[in-house]
């Protein structure tokens, strides 16, 4: 009998892909109790506020499962009247438009009422609290655009208790880290400043609302750095990559719902409305899976590899967490930026020759070069070293998705959009090798 590579990998190294299976991603998740009314605020720069997403998607008032304050989703900017919920209808107000918590849920509440019809009557208070070019330190704890969730967060509870509603915070949207990036902030420094920014969003809603249950950050892998190359010239993006470790840290309680690279552009930086609403839909799968199925949710990423040397070439099999396999190397959705956005990079900083690249089995991606990789990085989106707007032609990306779009799709303006999961950008090290194959 002939066994697979990808059969083959999985025999190989069958306790690591135990440990690799068990040590990544967030510690167990369980199920999130919703309540009557949940709060949902989508915070962070820009794209949280929905900049240039416009005309807006979601005009229709008629979802009963989804309310905002009465000033609108961006309350502040029209006099910040909380005195009243109302049927969710995004609103232009200058360049800001589409937000991306319509989206988020319209999704969750459509697929958690066909599982559990009881939550036909759940609403949540939608909302978007950001900063178009801020840093996080413009709107963590004590700024402006903090206190726009503390407010958010007592006048729903106020109106709750007036209801007889019970109420609560299960999760936040974020939309952040292209002007840290701009500004060559470190990834410890990031990661330090986001635990910082969960946990006091946590600690400030348990406080207000009486929930017991944690507050979870759904966010995203930044996809646009390369619009900053004249601040920072280096396609070695540290944001994104801090955000991948986080998601992949069973302690941070970032769950990332998909990187940015896929989207189309309004300008190299901001997304179109329907890439606004479709980044919320997919905030809302996964808000669905994670907070109504208790599912312990990981992007895709490199779990694993084997190098082997035959003759003068050397063959590096990589086995990557797919939530939905197999995986494909797709060049219809988004343009081949050369070796499908794979590179492999000595400690020199010397990018080796890729020969080919290919999917073996369901999981693993093979590639063949000519040098030996063993004390290389594989790098993933990174093979531009320029300035780029952002996007599926344009910008720093891969082609790597697993196939949840075969099944998994969102009807946004009379179009339908498969929802793949996309590999982020990744810096994996093959340095430690458990077998080198000589």
């Amino acid at each position: 009998m002939t066994l697979s590579p990808s059969t083959l990998l999985r025999t190989a190294y069958l306790s690591a892909l135990i440990t690799a299976n068990t040590l990544p991603g967030h510690a167990d998740q369980t199920k999130t109790p919703l309540t009557d009314w949940n709060y949902l605020p989508s915070h962070g720069q820009s794209l949280s506020v929905g900049w240039t997403a416009n005309p807006v998607i979601t005009t229709d008032k008629n979802n009963e499962n989804q309310l905002m304050f009465k000033s609108g989703v961006r309350a502040y900017e029209n006099g910040n009247d909380r005195s009243a919920v109302v049927p969710l209808a995004e609103g232009t107000n200058g360049p800001r438009g589409e937000t991306p918590v319509s989206g988020a849920a319209c999704r969750l509440i459509q697929l958690g009422k066909k599982q559990n019809p009881s939550l036909a009557k759940t609403q949540f208070i939608c909302a978007a609290t950001g900063v178009g070019g801020a840093s996080i330190d413009a709107v963590d704890k004590g700024t402006d655009a903090y206190n726009r969730i503390i407010a958010d967060l007592k006048a729903g509870k106020a109106l709750a208790d007036k209801e007889k509603k019970t109420y609560s915070m299960p999760a936040f949207i974020w939309t952040q880290g292209e002007t840290d990036h701009q500004n060559k902030k470190s990834k410890e420094w990031y990661k330090e400043k986001m635990r910082q920014l969960i946990a006091d969003i946590d600690a400030d809603a348990k406080a207000i609302t009486g929930q017991k249950n944690d507050v979870l950050c759904f966010g995203y892998q930044v996809g646009s750095h390369l619009n900053y190359y004249q601040f920072n010239p280096s396609d070695h993006p540290l944001i994104a990559l801090a955000q991948l470790e986080m998601a992949l840290d069973k302690d941070s309680r970032y769950i990332m719902t998909t990187p940015m690279y896929q989207f189309e552009y309004s300008d190299g930086v901001h997304l179109t409305a329907p890439m606004s609403r479709l980044y919320g839909e997919y905030v809302g799968y996964v808000m669905k899976r994670v907070l109504i199925d208790g599912v312990d949710w990981k992007p895709v990423h490199p779990l694993q590899h084997r190098i082997k040397k035959t003759g003068n070439e050397w063959t590096v099999d990589i086995q990557f967490y797919a939530p939905v396999p197999p995986m494909v190397l797709d060049i219809k959705a988004v343009d081949d930026p050369g070796n499908y956005g794979f590179t492999l990079v000595t400690p020199e900083g010397e990018k080796l020759p890729i020969k080919s690249v290919k999917i073996m089995g369901k999981d693993v991606v093979r590639l063949v070069t000519t040098a030996d990789p063993s004390k290389s990085s594989l790098r993933y989106g990174m093979t531009f070293n320029e300035h780029r707007k952002s996007g599926p032609k344009t910008g720093p990306r891969g082609c790597l998705r697993d196939s949840q779009g075969n099944k998994l799709k969102a009807k946004i303006a009379d179009k339908e959009y498969r929802m793949d999961n996309w590999c982020p950008f990744f810096d994996y090290s093959l340095a430690a090798t458990p077998d080198n194959g000589k």
